[in-house]
């Protein structure tokens, strides 16, 4: 049971950060959230430091030595919180409705840092002594713009280190209530698409003489995918790595129902081919595009017959491994040119995260299985690979480390949409839950425990 005092408490920190806008997109109140981040790891016992990066600084913090290196990783930037005509109540204020808290950063991931760290001073509580392993937290401030400086960064202040863990930003929990253990998350590529057919608008008779931009961006979009969301790009899914007979087995039978899925995220239209036995699968190891935006042209009240000169749409591709983001770039750019769309510039706005997927019977992730269901009531689902993506190949690369995710974030938190919420309940049980994840990491290093793993799949080199 967690003390009153202690949800209050960490109630307190979480409405202190959401109270920010720290919007890395804008780049927006990045220095005022970091500091506010180490104050809060600095009062916890943590030596701090705030670490310049291209957009947003770095909050570290460190305590402990030992035979073990823990990398705990979390972010303070969010995404911007448009549109916020469609929030309940202001995104950068902490409310309460419902059993669920709401704001921006709530869940994604100013929530799941907090809830660790309350975990953290409850086990210090009780273990007040020297840690007997090295821990370090990291927090980002670039991560929802793609972590820009992570990989440098990485290899400049962790030069020479080696880490078994890195806990991840954020885990899942499912729409019954059960613990999701990700395993690995996939890679992503996001790309612009402009398209210009004139020095400035036209009268739209002359639709009948000169190509529309509008037209041509969405003929090449079209291009890319067919109904059942398969990306038509020659090579794509040449380098692709084929699961495991386990990761299958995990996948084979999915943990929640397709209409649980549903009912969470309002999803109304299936792409052709997905159905409830597959569509698991598909979350985890298939790769996939989206279209994220069109822009041009007229979208103002009442008509204007006008022929835009100019146009663009922003597209994005989940990757797997061993699929590489840059070299995806160059598959796009090739398949334009060969179907007549040349003059479409390309612009890759994020093309540096790749796949990751670690080993499913690593001990960590056997240690967290135990807690979860113990803290949560119900068995934990350990999913082989998120269908999100995050830079954590970095962290398997320069530091060697078993990438695990375990948090709280429900599949109704509306990440990155209006009214961003968790859940208090499952806030309060992942406080308990990250205390003895602590408490179980010290006994490893104590020798409590053997720490002997299986080799991991790792990440594409």
């Amino acid at each position: 049971m967690l003390p009153k005092e202690s949800l209050l408490r960490a109630q307190e920190d979480l409405r202190r950060l959401v109270d920010i806008p720290s919007v890395s997109a804008r780049e927006e109140c990045l220095s005022e959230c970091a500091r506010a981040v180490r104050d809060l790891l600095a009062a916890s016992g943590f030596e701090t430091e705030i670490c310049a990066g291209e957009i947003g600084p770095f909050v570290v913090g460190e305590i402990g030595d030992g035979p073990l290196t823990v990398i705990v990783y979390n972010h303070y930037d969010v995404q911007p919180e448009e549109p916020v005509s469609l929030w309940i109540s202001p995104p950068f204020e902490l409310s309460e409705r419902d059993g669920r808290w709401y704001g921006r950063g709530v869940a994604d991931d100013k929530g799941e840092f907090v809830s660790r760290l309350e975990g953290w001073r409850l086990f210090r509580e009780q273990n007040p002594g020297p840690l007997p392993f090295r821990l370090i937290w990291l927090v980002d401030g670039e991560e929802e713009i793609g972590s820009p400086s992570l990989e440098v960064f990485l290899k400049t202040r962790f030069s020479g280190v080696n880490a078994d863990i890195c806990w991840w930003e954020y885990g899942e929990i499912d729409s019954s209530g059960r613990p999701i253990i990700l395993c690995g998350f996939k890679g992503v590529m996001a790309v612009e698409l402009r398209c210009r057919t004139a020095r400035a608008d036209l009268h739209s008779s002359l639709g009948a003489v000169f190509d529309n931009p509008l037209w041509r961006l969405a003929a090449a979009t079209a291009s890319l995918r067919d109904r059942t969301g398969r990306v038509l790009i020659d090579g794509f899914y040449d380098t692709i790595r084929q699961p495991t007979e386990q990761e299958r087995d995990l996948a084979g039978e999915p943990p929640f129902s397709f209409d649980s899925l549903v009912q969470a995220t309002g999803g109304q239209r299936v792409l052709n081919g997905t159905d409830k036995a597959n569509f698991y699968a598909a979350m985890n190891f298939a790769p996939c595009m989206n279209v994220n935006g069109f822009s041009g042209g007229y979208m103002g009240e009442g008509a204007k017959t006008v022929l835009p000169a100019e146009g663009s749409v922003k597209i994005d591709f989940r990757l797997v491994p061993d699929q590489d983001p840059q070299r995806a770039v160059d598959l796009l750019r090739a398949h334009l040119d060969r179907h007549g769309f040349e003059d479409i510039e390309l612009i890759a706005h994020d093309a540096n995260v790749k796949p990751v997927r670690s080993a499913t019977d690593h001990w960590f992730i056997q240690d967290a299985k135990v807690l979860l269901e113990k803290h949560f009531g119900q068995p934990a689902i350990v999913q082989p690979s998120s269908p999100a993506s995050g830079t954590s190949h970095p962290f398997v690369e320069q530091l060697g480390a078993t990438i695990v995710g375990i948090g709280l974030t429900h599949h109704g938190a509306m990440l990155h949409s209006p009214n961003e919420n968790i859940i208090v309940k499952q806030f309060e049980a992942m406080i308990t839950c990250s205390s003895a994840i602590f408490q179980k990491l010290a006994e490893r290093a104590n020798g409590i425990m053997p720490t002997e793993t299986s080799p991991r799949d790792g990440v594409t080199p």
